[in-house]
């Protein structure tokens, strides 16, 4: 690039450094969007973490009490089983023991 004159080097340089100028603010603020961004980032998985946590305790102790219920259910059915065998047996005429 060729210049005519000493003024229009001079201005070019000045615009020159006034786009420097401005595309260094540029990126200080895409920093600082990107620092804050990263803080918002960082507290969301916080808190997304604690919510894991609080729901994978709600379902272990869901599976608890299912397993509780599992084995009542188990128990009566052995029950029921044993009680029906002895009347199968009753009704056949032999004894129970």
């Amino acid at each position: 690039m060729e210049f005519a004159s000493f003024d229009e080097f001079w201005k070019a340089l000045g615009r020159l450094y006034d786009d420097a100028l401005r595309i260094n603010e540029a990126i200080d603020k895409l920093r600082e969007e990107q620092r804050e961004s990263a803080n918002e980032l960082r507290d969301s998985l916080k808190d997304l973490r604690e919510a894991t946590g609080n729901l994978l305790r709600a379902v272990e102790k869901h599976q608890s009490v299912l397993e509780v219920h599992e084995r009542r259910l188990d128990r009566t059915e052995v029950t029921v089983e044993a009680i029906l065998e002895d009347l199968r047996r009753h009704r056949e005429g032999h004894s129970p023991q």
